[in-house]
């Protein structure tokens, strides 16, 4: 067999499309920093095979976040800052840290990566979490973003499971912001100081590790009584809603208050005697605001409460099918 002409073969290596989508990976090493974990170490920089971070005692939390596709097309920087800060909130939910962020990228072009990736970058600023990897496609034809993050916990994890009837409801968010443009997304953080905002977030993980609250979800796309049906399904109960007890931010429609994705805000299933003390740890951030909205009961489903008014959500149907487990 003869010798194979070098040059030409190293031309076409060259132009392997493997090989050249490889050179798109310069869009992010353009954002993130690439050392996340110093004290780990080379090993640790980005542009390996996997991201390194250290070594935890307790157990681990995993959150992903597929990105609506209209969304990431319309507004693509704020779209880079939820996939982020969504999945911070689950790992708090469950009263974890988070450690850790990758993602997956596709895009038409560089414009909406590179807003993308702003978005990104500006979310683990802000809340002192590195991206440590993902995957990079600027020649798609679509825009799509997934986004996962990595957290730790102690002991005491909080679990939707976990409530049981008797419980008080209680609900925990941040009420100073605005609505982001047309969309139905509380923006409590893009404009707060990135040190409270840490704060607020490592609440959760304090709540849990004094014993002060034992079950959580956090308010997500489907809103405040989307999440409650979400947890009251999980924990084979039946939330009661007081819909009166619930204050929306000046000029917001009460409806649009309890639809929305509020930045920051937890559903907390709370014994009736630790709620003194509760109300005592969340005072020094008077940002946020703690209300008993309803209790959990026997039975399934959610109620919703006005005055003397009574209407059942969707009765004992099946909502995610991740049903009680015990």
């Amino acid at each position: 067999m003869s010798a194979p002409d070098l040059a030409a073969l190293a031309a076409r290596l060259a132009a392997l499309p493997g090989l050249l989508g490889k050179g798109e990976i310069q869009r992010p090493a353009a954002v993130f920093c690439h050392q996340p974990f110093p004290s780990l170490g080379a090993a640790a920089a980005l542009g390996d095979d996997a991201g390194l971070v250290p070594a935890q005692a307790g157990p681990l939390l995993l959150a992903c976040e597929g990105l609506n596709p209209t969304f990431v097309d319309d507004d693509p920087w704020f779209a880079g800052w939820c996939g982020v800060l969504v999945n911070l909130s689950d790992i708090a939910a469950m009263g974890g840290r988070p450690l850790a962020v990758v993602n997956s990228l596709w895009s038409r072009g560089v414009e909406p990566a590179d807003q993308l990736l702003a978005g990104m970058r500006r979310a683990c600023d802000t809340f002192a979490v590195p991206m440590v990897g993902g995957h990079t496609n600027l020649a798609s034809p679509f825009t799509a973003l997934s986004v996962a993050v990595l957290g730790s916990a102690g002991p005491r994890l909080l679990s939707a499971r976990a409530a049981s009837p008797g419980d008080q409801l209680m609900l925990l968010l941040n009420p100073v912001g605005r609505f982001h443009r047309h969309y139905l997304f509380w923006d409590a953080a893009t404009h707060a100081d990135p040190l409270l905002v840490r704060r607020q977030l490592a609440l959760l993980p304090e709540l849990a590790e004094q014993g002060l609250v034992h079950a959580a979800k956090d308010i997500s796309m489907g809103g405040l009584v989307g999440t409650a049906a979400m947890f009251a399904e999980a924990a084979g109960c039946c939330l009661e809603i007081d819909l009166g007890a619930i204050t929306p931010p000046p000029g917001v429609d009460l409806e649009d208050w309890i639809s929305c994705f509020p930045s920051f805000g937890f559903l907390l299933a709370v014994q009736p005697d630790r709620l003194a003390a509760l109300a005592e740890l969340v005072a020094p951030l008077p940002a946020l605001e703690l209300a008993t909205i309803g209790q959990f009961q026997p039975g399934a489903g959610v109620r919703l409460r006005l005055g003397d008014q009574r209407a059942d959500l969707q009765g004992a149907a099946p909502f995610t099918g991740f049903g009680a487990f015990h």
